[in-house]
This record gives structure tokens, C-alpha cells and sequence, in this order.
């Protein structure tokens, strides 16, 4: 019988979430390699949608952390969350319940090719509009673009 190796959370982390990020970049360059960029983020838009998967993960998070509301407080909470899960680093700008504005300095999710950078907000409005359908978002800077940092405005009119 073999001996039980014992792996470090720590490792198990980084193996897990390193690698969902290195897949989730390699598959738009595949695609858009392919069939360009707008199929690579109409084939993105597809996977997050089908089968509500970001929307079902969105509701899991609030479930697990008992999160409750639904403006722009709580979807900075959400996002908050997912940061810290898959390695982003940046600062809170501002938070109400009306605006909510974050940085993001480092993310593992940064692509290389300019014409496919919007694949952010096709998660980022999947999310919000599960915790809000009237709050909207837009992304002023974006790495992906070739910004030397991202910047999320997430808003909801009262």
C-alpha cells in the first residue's frame, strides 16, 4: 500500500486557482487564434451563461457568506470575495450603496491580446445584474487594454 502524501493548502491553492486562470486565458487565445476575437467573446459570454453558471456561483458566494442586499455595498462585498479567492490586489476607491469604485493592481486574469479585453465585463455584468439588475458598471482602465491598472465603477440609480 502506498503512503498518503500530505500537500500543502497553500499548494493546493495555487494549483487550483493558477490553473483556472491559466485555462480561462488559453481558451480565449485558442479561440481567437482561430475565429478571431469577437468569437472568442461571444464563445466566453456562451460558457458563462450557459446553465446560469456565473449566476449560480454569484448567488453560492452571497449563500456562503451570508451576504445579503442588493446594491452597489454588496456587490463591492461580492467582488471583494472574489478577489481575495483568486489573487487580485488593489483598493477600495469608494463605497456607498449608490457607488461602489475598486482598483485592481494585479490579476491573474490579465490577457495579452488588446481586442478580447471586454471578456472582464462579460462576468462582471453576469454578477451584478444577479445581485442588482438595475446597477450597471463601467471600467474606465483596464489592464487588458494596456492600462497599468483596472478601475471597476459599479452604480445604481435610486
Amino acid at each position: 500500500m502506498s503512503k498518503e502524501v500530505v500537500i500543502p493548502w497553500e499548494l493546493k491553492y495555487k494549483f487550483a486557482m493558477g490553473g483556472w486562470a491559466a485555462f480561462i486565458k488559453a481558451y480565449q487565445y485558442a479561440v481567437r487564434e482561430k475565429y478571431g476575437a469577437d468569437a472568442a467573446l461571444e464563445m466566453y459570454e456562451r460558457v458563462c451563461t450557459m446553465d446560469a453558471r456565473v449566476k449560480n456561483f454569484t448567488k453560492t458566494i452571497l449563500n456562503v457568506f451570508k451576504i445579503n442586499g442588493n446594491d452597489c455595498a454588496t456587490i463591492g462585498q461580492w467582488f471583494d470575495i472574489w478577489g481575495e479567492l483568486c489573487g487580485q490586489e488593489g483598493p477600495t476607491l469608494e463605497r456607498s450603496k449608490t457607488t461602489s469604485r475598486e482598483k485592481i493592481t494585479k490579476c491573474p486574469y490579465k490577457t495579452e491580446p488588446r481586442d478580447i479585453s471586454d471578456w472582464a465585463l462579460i462576468f462582471t455584468n453576469i454578477v451584478i445584474n444577479t445581485i442588482n439588475p438595475k446597477a450597471t458598471v463601467e471600467r474606465p482602465k483596464a489592464m487588458c487594454a494596456g492600462d497599468p491598472y483596472c478601475e471597476y465603477v459599479y452604480k445604481l440609480e435610486e
